[in-house]
């Protein structure tokens, strides 16, 4: 409950979200195949993390990753 105060958000929320922006990092500056990525941001299940990425940014990794090779 501390946490949520101070924070703002729970801290599997707050995990969640440091996660994905490493992922968002990987994605954009790497060329690091998706399932990679997913283990390297602590994703044991690539399809765990693709559910979870689509959830918090609304894409895929995949196309969020097209955005910026375009």
């Amino acid at each position: 409950r501390l946490f949520k105060n101070q924070y703002g958000s729970s801290i599997l929320n707050y995990v969640m979200d440091l996660r994905i922006t490493q992922a968002k990092k990987m994605l954009r500056f790497t060329d690091k195949q998706i399932e990679l990525i997913a283990r390297e941001c602590g994703f044991e299940d690539a399809n765990y993390f693709t559910r979870m990425f689509k959830k918090v940014e609304g894409s895929s990794p995949s196309e969020y990753r097209k955005l910026w090779t375009l």
